[in-house]
């Protein structure tokens, strides 16, 4: 018998939804991982095949899985510095963890140290002032999480290591993606020039909104400033060239695409990373993709910057569009991670924020 009860039908494709994501996620970045500090003109093969045998997860699924934990851990979301305690908690978790010895980010671990000697993250000498990437390639368990409590969410997990305009506005901008990345194939990088044009005429809610506002608040209190901040921070003119590059690569043959990172960036800050991820996914949804999803994660990982977190962050966007479980299983991709991370993202996967099913 069909089950037609719609809060059923809605729960069950969110988990898949995230399961996909994390799976999407965790597989572009152990294919990136092999490669990510060769220049494009010394890769192995065009593109990268992807892992032989087990498949070797780098900081950016890490610190994933540890973001998921630490959500829930938290039994209210209204709580913020309960919220802030827990993930700070799990990240320092992940900082000493035997296993965080695969290129984690210098900014991550400084901030990290920095709280453990007692700062707080908006404090003077807390959260680093940077705008790297492990702002956004870790956010995909805050973009699932509740209304009304995702967009302050995925600003406090950047915050905590990342304190900077730039770091903040292309995580919310991303987190918007991967949220609604099923009704926005082959279009996500429009609809995120769409909510920055949003913001700078004032007619976006993010200005307004309670929880991010009191989340950023021993930051800055005055939000629509410090989105247009990060905006100007280069965020728009990215979005931008993304946008270009991606009508020029419409025009041609996967296997003449080259480099994705040209003309738009490296991947290495959160601005550039964000928008290669929604250059690629674009790529891979829709209904005249050039890409699949498999395809996708071999040409990202294929670049001359930051290789696992474009991958992992186009892997998210992809596997989020899709509605049904096991999508990458369907499209011929079936990862063997190690052990502990097989099993930790399967765990995930079951319990995603805001669920009926992870409230059991």
């Amino acid at each position: 018998m069909t089950d037609s009860n719609p809060d059923r039908l809605a729960d069950s494709a969110l988990l898949a939804r995230y399961g996909n994501a994390l799976i999407g996620l965790a597989a572009g970045d152990a294919w990136g991982y092999q490669v990510e500090f060769r220049s494009y003109a010394n890769m192995p093969a065009y593109p990268v095949p992807a892992p032989a045998g087990e498949w070797i997860v780098s900081d950016d699924t890490q610190m994933t899985l540890a973001l998921h934990d630490a959500l829930t851990d938290v039994d209210d979301l209204t709580d913020i510095d309960a919220v802030t305690r827990a993930i700070t908690s799990r990240f320092l978790e992940w900082q000493t963890d035997p296993d965080n010895d695969r290129a984690p980010g210098t900014t991550c671990m400084a901030s990290l140290s920095a709280l453990r000697s007692g700062a707080r993250w908006y404090d003077a000498n807390g959260a680093r002032e940077s705008a790297g990437c492990g702002a956004v390639m870790r956010l995909v368990p805050t973009a699932f999480a509740p209304e009304p409590y995702w967009l302050g969410l995925t600003a406090l997990q950047a915050v905590i290591t990342h304190r900077h305009p730039r770091a903040i506005v292309p995580a919310l901008l991303l987190a918007d993606a991967v949220r609604h990345a099923p009704d926005r194939g082959g279009r996500l990088l429009d609809e995120a020039r769409a909510e920055s044009d949003r913001i700078r005429a004032g007619s976006s809610r993010w200005l307004s909104d309670s929880y991010l506002t009191a989340v950023l608040a021993p930051y800055r209190s005055d939000v629509p400033s410090l989105l247009i901040d990060g905006l100007d921070d280069d965020v728009d003119a990215l979005l931008g060239a993304a946008v270009t590059s991606r009508a020029r690569l419409r025009g041609l043959d996967p296997s003449q695409f080259g480099d994705p990172c040209t003309g738009v960036g490296e991947g290495w800050e959160s601005a550039s990373a964000t928008a290669l991820g929604l250059l690629v996914a674009d790529l891979a949804t829709g209904t005249t993709a050039p890409l699949d999803g498999p395809a996708a994660l071999a040409w990202a990982s294929t670049s001359n910057g930051d290789s696992d977190s474009i991958a992992c962050i186009a892997g998210a966007l992809i596997g989020s569009a899709h509605t049904t479980p096991h999508y990458w299983e369907s499209a011929g991709l079936t990862p063997r991670f190690e052990p502990r991370y097989a099993a930790a993202l399967a765990t995930a996967a079951d319990r995603v924020l805001g669920s009926a099913h992870a409230e059991e």
